[in-house]
């Protein structure tokens, strides 16, 4: 097995849940936009890097904490900020 960051997996699943509930809450749906989402979040939070099957397991329990959650959830809110601001591509709108 190879060194993995388990945090990844936890806002992508995130985030594709909070936008297909809300989906007006990302002004452009592209992969970029997406990705610039993922990497913003996972800069604002702690590294779960993990070496084994074991290890995997145990950081994903971890990650379901409510305070694990809450502190994902807020980076994904506050990274798509960030991108509906300032989207990296060109002929993309700004949300107002």
């Amino acid at each position: 097995m190879t060194v993995y960051n388990q945090i990844l997996d936890e806002i992508k699943h995130q985030l594709e849940t909070y936008l297909s509930q809300n989906p007006e809450v990302l002004a452009c749906q592209c992969q970029q936009c997406r990705n610039d989402i993922v990497a913003l979040a996972a800069n604002r939070l702690p590294s779960k890097y993990t070496a084994s099957r074991e290890g995997r397991l145990l950081t994903g329990v971890e990650l379901q904490s409510k305070q694990a959650q809450l502190d994902v959830f807020k980076a994904i809110v506050e990274a798509t900020k960030q991108v509906n601001n300032s989207p990296r591509h060109p002929g993309r709108k700004v949300m107002p």
